[in-house]
This record gives C-alpha cells, structure tokens and sequence, in this order.
C-alpha cells in the first residue's frame, strides 16, 4: 500500500494506490520490476460504532501501470488473492466474544449493557501493509505480483 486508508473516513469508490513490492514477469514475459505503481478503489467500508461494532475495509486492486521502453504505458488489470471480496477489520479477542454470551443472567447483562455503549475500533491499512494481485488474463496461474 503507498496511501493509507482508515476506516473511520473511508468510503466506498475511494481511489487507493499500491506499488509491487518484488519483481516479477507475467506470461507473456513481460517484466514487471519492483515498485510498479497499481490503483485500486475501496469496495466497502464503514467506521466503529456503539454495540462494540468494529470499522471494516475491503479493497478492490484495480490495475497496475507498466511503463515501455518507449515510454508509453501498459494497464494490466489485476484482482486480489484469494479472489474478491477480501475484508479487514479489528479481531476481537475471544474472552470478550464469550463474556457476551454468557448464559449465566448477571454477567450475560453486566456485559450486554457494557456492549451497549462500547465503541469498537477503526481499521487502518498503509504503508507496510500487503496484499497479493493477480493479473485478470490468467487467474488460473496464481499470484504474480
């Protein structure tokens, strides 16, 4: 990822910019060098909120741009792996998952009434965060970049 995408602004349609991260060639031997830039838009995205509701990000690699020795520009259009849709958001940990379901009355509602009013976190992807594409033309050969 170059920019950085947080789920307590995000929304859905938003451009977002990643970059190869190591080189290497499609099929038909085209290089594809390190730090090739790639587009893509946010597929869906909402912010935390009460009842302990955690933000969440998809996102929707789009294409990534190789430049020609003449310097004209190639579009390859890719998709993520594993395949679309691919959705990140804060995990919760398993004591807070099982306190809530408690079946026993007092902490079953002592937690339920916590959950009420606890806001739960947003998501940021950015720089550092990565994710494997595949180029559209040949899914069937597995990641590339």
């Amino acid at each position: 990822m170059v920019d950085k995408v947080f789920s307590g602004s995000a929304h859905s349609g938003a451009p977002f910019r990643f970059k190869v991260a190591q080189s290497t060639q499609l099929d038909d031997g085209t290089a594809v060098p390190a730090g090739t830039p790639g587009y893509g838009i946010i597929r869906a995205a909402s912010s935390a909120g009460r009842h302990n509701h955690d933000g969440m990000l998809s996102l929707e690699p789009r294409y990534i741009v190789l430049e020609k020795a003449n310097g004209a520009e190639r579009v390859v259009p890719v998709t993520m792996n594993p395949l679309l849709p691919v959705t990140w958001t804060p995990s919760e940990p398993l004591l807070n998952k099982a306190a809530s379901h408690v079946p026993l009355p007092i902490p079953g509602l002592v937690m339920s009434g916590v959950n009420m009013v606890r806001w739960g976190r947003n998501i940021t992807l950015g720089p550092g965060f990565m994710f494997t594409v595949l180029p559209v033309e040949n899914l069937a050969r597995g990641p590339v970049c």
